[in-house]
């Protein structure tokens, strides 16, 4: 496995697991054959409906609980109160002793109270680091202007149909890591039928799901994945053996479309 450094010191897994659609009755089951295959990240939300089973899965593994990079999300809130709520509702939910990110799910009208709260629950030592999840232009400036804590990822629709160039940029300037959410597109687009990806996937000896994360993983970006089938849950951390040249780097990235295919802005 391979790590970054988020903007606090600590690392994270570049490559995690996602549970985003796992029913809660399959949740254990997947988490433990992730983590069972190497897998160090979680990704989980209050949205998905499984907090619960991905730390009982946690907490099962026999893992030392230090090693386990934990991430879950809150959905908007209305206020400050209503935020500091939902974090210990996750915690209850999760049964762990803190949470080692935690992000706003998405934007909303009380942004920077949410925020705050994070902040507060961070200190408080209930949140080792806190982020965002889809915050683009004013919404994330507003972050950075008038809160404390720079976020340490954007968690954000990126695949190689939206590679967030650009954006990347920006985020790295303020000290802020782009984390992919949906880094296979949910297999839109012929994603698994493009012609170049499926060359570059034959050089290697690889899929062309190792191909698309390599790409992302290879410019920094965390990724996320998600699988309910054991071979693709371990094809899909098994990346670190090959690397991409510049020319394949090239190539994939002429696929950019700059737009979303999940009607997001």
């Amino acid at each position: 496995m391979e790590y970054t450094t988020l903007n606090n010191g600590i690392k994270i897994p570049l490559v995690g697991f996602g549970v985003y659609q796992i029913p809660a009755d399959q949740t254990v089951e997947a988490v433990t054959t992730a983590l069972n295959n190497g897998y160090r990240l979680i990704d989980t939300a209050e949205y998905y409906q499984n907090e619960r089973e991905v730390g009982e899965a946690i907490r099962q593994s026999g893992i030392p609980r230090k090693q386990i990079f934990v991430t879950t999300k809150m959905p908007p809130q209305a206020n400050y109160q209503e935020a500091t709520k939902r974090i210990d509702e996750s915690l209850k939910a999760l049964n762990i002793d803190y949470i080692d990110l935690m992000l706003i799910h998405w934007p909303g009208q009380a942004n920077v109270e949410n925020y705050q709260a994070m902040e507060d629950a961070a200190k408080a030592g209930k949140l080792r680091s806190i982020g965002l999840s889809s915050f683009y232009g004013r919404d994330y400036q507003e972050i950075l202007e008038k809160c404390d804590i720079v976020p340490v990822v954007d968690q954000n629709e990126t695949h190689v149909f939206r590679q967030q160039s650009e954006f990347q940029k920006v985020l790295e300037k303020n000290g802020t890591k782009l984390e992919s959410w949906s880094p296979l597109a949910e297999g839109r687009h012929g994603i698994f039928q493009n012609t170049t990806l499926n060359q570059i996937a034959q050089s290697h000896q690889k899929t062309v799901a190792q191909i698309v994360l390599r790409y992302l993983t290879q410019r920094g970006i965390i990724v996320i994945p998600k699988s309910i089938h054991v071979d693709r849950i371990a094809e899909n951390i098994n990346l670190f053996d090959f690397e991409l040249t510049d020319a394949e780097m090239n190539q994939i990235a002429a696929l950019d479309t700059e737009k979303s295919i999940f009607g997001w802005y």
